[in-house]
């Protein structure tokens, strides 16, 4: 069965090594990523030096509430684009 449009329900998946910010985009293309365990370079939203990937998808909100069960016992959680943002 072909699919004509991308499903947004949010992959969980078992937490991997950490990755770098570069190596993310490169595996999770155009992608909404639930990210922890997050070590930033900056302030600044997407310099980060590593984090480990715990969800994926197209949807923004999906992948925010799959990062929920993280939260109590991680206090390093994010969830970025990878992608380049386009405004409406």
């Amino acid at each position: 069965m072909l699919l004509s449009a991308p499903i947004s329900t949010p992959v969980i998946a078992t937490p991997g090594p950490a990755m770098t910010w570069e190596a993310i985009c490169a595996a999770y293309p155009d992608q909404w990523v639930g990210l922890i365990d997050v070590v930033m370079n900056s302030d600044v939203p997407r310099d980060l030096r590593s984090a480990r990937v715990v969800s994926f998808g197209t949807s923004p909100g999906d992948v925010l509430r799959a990062l929920d069960p993280h939260r109590d016992h991680n206090s390093r959680v994010r969830h970025l684009f990878t992608g380049r943002l386009r405004s409406r």
